[in-house]
């Protein structure tokens, strides 16, 4: 090959790289959305992503570097070098990165995956991953530039770190690697610059467990699934698919209530939502009636704050997790594969538990455990049968009319055999177990009792209501 009379001696793999630095930008800002979208998808926080090529003097003097004998590290660089295009993600915690790592080999080809910290145990802690490909053809089509050149270098290197785990790498490394102050050190100073990074490694592993802690708390790994529909329930039985809005569920349909829902949000792609309704019929949610009495378990934007969305969000994805929160386990069993499976249970952690916590037990058995804005409204219907509307009436929260609900609160009806009753549905956490405990209070003698996530919270004082005395 001639490269004109100045370029005899370039060798073939350099030339192709100085020609290529166009697309292996291209090839990184893809690689950086890629990821990005990863592990948005699965609801994992980022602190950061970042991803560039190689410049042509870094690509050229790692391409000629020897070995102690004198001869080539790299018989072929194009193929051997698998940093041309790298990438590296910082998360908070170990357990995201793990995660993240998990997530990245399943839904890509990979020649390599280690921890060189299980090697060094010097304090260094970070998952790398030499990638080859990428699974999804779907991807494949969004990101052209990324697949293109997995097909021709063979191979693309991602780091996953914690941030403590970062924070440990960076100066450990421009100390010992960049820092000619550290190369002027007696060798017994050099020792105590090593040991105590040695030590502090020991610090990085003691925040990365602390953080791993928060997180545990902020969001549960092994929490048990709420019991499942169709125990037996206080009062009058879950309304009849009759006599909910027999609209069938489809991509029209559904995309009319989300537009309604989330009026502000983009709607996201038809295939998005096709999934919602092959997932929700799967589930036996077949009518937007079926679907409005499964989201009426959810208060307005509450799954949207525990989300935490990093972007703006299509109402397709805010839809997905408001779903995700109602059905929990079975809506992660319904989904079409493995890659999405694998996605719905990471992003379950967000939400397992948070909503559909209080149970409400009564002399008809247990009802299955629901929201706190529902077990309001079951309240004040179980109040209305036994002591009459009068008796559920709280200020600005319940009335007769849905004019005595404060502005802001959302008025829902909810039909008893002794009239409509308009509840409060926009309600705190605090404020529906006031609502509650009042609610509570106003039936003794029933054997109601409220349980928060399988704990007594409130029960119906001993006497005799106005029931039962006549």
């Amino acid at each position: 090959m001639s490269h004109g009379e100045g370029f005899k001696q370039v060798p073939a793999h350099l030339w192709q790289y100085a020609q290529d630095q166009a697309f292996l930008a291209d090839a990184a800002d893809e690689t950086r959305r890629y990821l990005t979208e990863l592990a948005r998808d699965a609801s994992i926080d980022v602190h950061l992503v970042e991803a560039r090529p190689k410049t042509l003097a870094s690509y050229t003097e790692k391409s000629q570097k020897k070995k102690d004998d004198g001869t080539p590290k790299y018989t072929d660089p194009a193929a051997q070098i698998h940093d041309c295009v790298a990438a590296r993600v910082i998360v908070y915690t170990t357990r995201a990165r793990n995660d993240l790592a998990d997530l990245i080999v399943s839904r890509c080809a990979y020649r390599e995956r280690e921890n060189p910290g299980n090697k060094k145990h010097n304090g260094y802690d970070s998952e790398h991953i030499v990638i080859t490909g990428i699974k999804d053809p779907d991807a494949q089509r969004r990101y052209p530039a990324l697949a293109k050149y997995l097909g021709k270098y063979q191979g693309l290197e991602i780091q996953v770190r914690s941030v403590a785990g970062h924070a440990w790498a960076e100066y450990e490394h421009d100390i010992r690697y960049k820092s000619g102050a550290y190369q002027e050190l007696t060798p017994g100073d050099k020792g105590r610059v090593d040991q105590y990074f040695i030590e502090a490694g020991g610090m990085r592993r003691y925040m990365d467990k602390i953080f791993d802690e928060i997180e545990e708390l902020l969001r549960p790994q092994d929490a048990d699934e709420v019991a499942p529909a169709g125990e037996p329930v206080i009062g009058l039985d879950e309304p009849s698919p009759e006599a909910l809005n027999p609209t069938p569920l489809n991509l029209e349909t559904l995309g009319k209530l989300i537009a309604e829902r989330f009026p502000s949000d983009e709607p996201g792609d038809p295939r998005s939502l096709a999934l919602l309704v092959d997932q929700m019929s799967v589930l036996d949610v077949s009518t937007i009636g079926q679907l409005e009495a499964a989201l009426s378990n959810l208060e307005a934007g509450q799954v949207a704050r525990l989300m935490d969305y990093p972007t703006e969000t299509t109402r397709a994805r805010k839809l997905d997790d408001e779903l995700l929160a109602i059905f929990l386990d079975r809506y992660v069993e319904a989904a079409e594969d493995a890659d999405r499976r694998q996605l719905l249970r990471l992003r379950l952690r967000r939400v397992r538990g948070r909503f559909t916590i209080y149970s409400l037990e009564g002399p008809n058995g247990t009802r299955r455990p629901v929201a706190a804005a529902r077990a309001v409204r079951d309240l004040v219907e179980f109040v209305a049968e036994r002591e009459g509307i009068p008796a559920t009436l709280i200020s600005g929260a319940v009335g007769a009319d849905q004019n005595d609900v404060t502005p802001g609160y959302f008025p829902k009806k909810v039909q008893t055999s002794a009239g409509p009753v308009y509840v409060a549905t926009n309600l705190s956490r605090s404020h529906a177990e006031s609502l509650m405990g009042k609610l509570v209070s106003r039936v003794p003698g029933s054997g109601l009792r409220v349980k928060r996530a399988g704990d007594l919270l409130f029960e119906a004082p001993p006497g005799t209501s106005a029931t039962d005395s006549a």
